[in-house]
């Protein structure tokens, strides 16, 4: 299949900041090759079952690529995009390529650059494509995970620390909102570690499709879990359906739809029950912050990574 690559090459320190302002721009199908924490992601003692011709790659620049169809007009729409916003903050460093490609399969070449990986003391994440030893895996609750193209491999700061927060949070039998739930990721995740019920909310339709694959991948009944598509900031009615009292929600989208979901958000967690707000920038750190306690959270912790906050809140009894 012919295709056209979109190459957008950055240092290291823009890449999260390029993909924020892709993501908000409405381009988020594309792949961040990005291998400087590799080794951080996959932790030592799991850094030799990495294969040889992935770990060949871990020294090269960081990259986002984009695979689009071969009339060339998409890549062209992107490619304007970015050097509009790098222009505009005088980004020289923010190059931008593109090339056809013939006879390659552009839809699943995201695969090549997800490999197993441990996340806090109790997850491992691993691709449907890979096979992992009890050995590797040890006590760790497996999550496989096939993405496409909804957001969420775990690999990405927000989603470890949404991850590694719900790890302190969970103790068992808990219900969960995942608001913005990508590929389901969270919510899986939030079974994995002993809740009982996930309900999953996205407003892109291949997202909650991708969400509902991956939970039935992982096993999880039809019981645990429900996936609903809509916009919930518009739709009463979804809202309804969604349901009040969540022992525990998860906001991992952005910042500016954080905030203004923060009053919905707290009315549907209950008295005692907590938030992971994710998806926000450093320097945006204060101002959601301060929406968040407006609609009436208390906030109880704040953990940092790689330029991007994840905040732990509650809603008192």
């Amino acid at each position: 299949m012919d295709y056209v690559e979109l190459k957008i090459s950055m240092p290291q320190e823009k890449v999260d900041l390029v993909s924020t302002f892709l993501v908000t721009g409405g381009y988020d199908t594309f792949e961040v090759c990005d291998y400087s924490d590799m080794l951080e992601n996959a932790g030592e003692m799991f850094y030799d079952y990495i294969e040889d011709e992935l770990l060949e790659k871990k020294d090269q620049p960081p990259c986002i690529k984009f695979y689009c169809e071969p009339d060339g007009k998409r890549a062209g729409e992107i490619r304007a995009f970015v050097e509009g916003v790098a222009k505009n903050l005088g980004w020289d460093d923010v190059v931008c390529e593109q090339a056809l490609v013939t006879g390659s399969n552009w839809d699943t070449k995201w695969k090549e650059f997800f490999f197993p990986f441990p996340v806090g003391e109790k997850l491992f994440i691993k691709p449907g494509w890979e096979t992992v030893s009890e050995e590797v895996v040890g006590s760790r609750r497996v999550i496989e995970i096939d993405p496409a193209a909804a957001f969420g491999t775990g690999t990405h700061a927000t989603t470890r620390l949404c991850l590694e927060g719900m790890e302190k949070i969970l103790s068992g039998g808990e219900t969960v909102l995942d608001m913005g739930c990508g590929s389901g990721i969270l919510g899986i995740g939030a079974v994995k570690l002993g809740a009982a019920k996930v309900v999953a909310v996205d407003i892109d339709e291949h997202a909650a499709r991708t969400a509902a694959e991956n939970f039935r991948t992982n096993q999880i009944g039809e019981e645990q879990f429900e996936v609903l598509c809509g916009d919930v900031l518009s739709d009463p009615a979804l809202c309804e359906k969604m349901g009040k009292g969540f022992d525990l929600i998860c906001a991992n989208i952005v910042a500016q739809i954080i905030k203004d979901m923060a009053p919905l958000l707290f009315a549907a967690l209950r008295p005692g029950g907590s938030l992971l707000a994710s998806g926000i920038l450093v320097s945006r750190k204060e101002e959601v912050k301060k929406a968040l306690l407006a609609a009436g959270f208390v906030c109880r912790a704040v953990w940092e990574a790689d330029d991007w906050v994840c905040m732990e809140l509650t809603r008192e009894a």
